[in-house]
């Protein structure tokens, strides 16, 4: 396990269920097949494969998995069937197929098509932080991070969470961190890539990547009416994220130092290692959490 993307929720009140009370509601939830004739199914699994339970706790941390199946169906493969369905009534009846009609006609091509289609299913982590009210999910698309969290308020009844709004923009934030350094959250460095827009014209977006952030070339460009709308940042040499102005969190990865720590982690028994990974990334995400929502006054929306 290793969170590489956030799309965090931050609760108004405190997560008053315990760990099995969460594990048994999660297990009440599994997600199920997806039948013949169903089209998308979601629900919730155990993170490890072989392993029945369903939430993993360490040190305030819980860790679930949520999975969706999609049997997936091409909608130009069933509207070139129904174009053929349509010239062939038109050509042997002499007659025009009204739109009634075709509905129908494309609802049964569907209906005996749906057994045949593939199915591709996708797993995504959840990591819950109880101390801080959080609610990670490894998702860099708001609207599936958002799925996820509905299917666990259904699971749970309520859940009070909702996306962290910054109090000042942060892409004035990022535009005085390129020019100064020194100006950055406590345990941040600036990193190799960042993106700047234009504040004037929406289409107008250079990206730097693979470089020294300090360079005179970036400075000239915020001079000439560009902002920073997203940054790469290091945390204590640990971990480095790219973070955009809506505070969403993408590509989490280890540094040398700390990917020394998780190589020593591997072991044969899969649930020790799996314990030891959340012990070891969980606390880092909050930490960096912290220093950045403090930085921005960031509360729920």
């Amino acid at each position: 396990m290793w969170i590489k993307n956030l799309t965090v929720f931050v609760g108004s009140e405190p997560f008053s269920w315990s760990t099995a009370e969460f594990d048994t509601l999660l297990a009440d939830n599994r997600c199920p097949p997806c039948g013949s004739q169903t089209q998308r199914t979601e629900g919730f699994v155990p993170p490890l494969n072989g392993h029945e339970q369903m939430v993993y706790a360490v040190n305030g941390f819980l860790l679930c998995h949520h999975k969706e199946i999609i049997r997936l169906l091409p909608g130009p493969v069933i509207k070139e069937l129904l174009d053929e369905k349509v010239e062939h009534i038109q050509n042997e009846e002499g007659r025009k197929v009204g739109r009634k009609e075709k509905a129908d006609l494309k609802e049964q091509i569907t209906f005996e098509l749906m057994p045949r289609a593939f199915t591709r299913s996708r797993r995504t982590a959840v990591l819950i932080d109880t101390v801080r009210k959080r609610v990670m999910v490894d998702s860099s698309a708001a609207g599936r991070a958002e799925e996820i969290v509905a299917a666990l308020r259904r699971v749970l009844g309520t859940l009070p969470v909702a996306y962290p709004v910054a109090n000042n923009a942060p892409y004035n934030s990022f535009s005085s961190w390129l020019k100064d350094p020194k100006l950055l959250p406590e345990g941040f460095s600036l990193g190799d890539r960042c993106e700047l827009k234009s504040t004037r014209d929406e289409g107008s977006t250079v990206r730097f990547t693979a470089l020294d952030l300090g360079q005179e070339e970036i400075l000239a460009h915020l001079e000439k009416d560009m902002a920073a709308v997203r940054m790469n940042l290091c945390w204590r040499d640990a971990l480095e994220w790219d973070v955009n102005d809506k505070l969403e969190i993408k590509r989490i990865k280890a540094l040398d130092m700390l990917q020394e720590n998780i190589s020593t982690l591997e072991s044969d028994d899969a649930v020790s290692e799996l314990e030891a990974l959340i012990s070891l990334q969980g606390p880092l995400l909050r930490e960096a959490l912290d220093s950045l929502y403090e930085y921005f006054e960031a509360n729920p929306s």
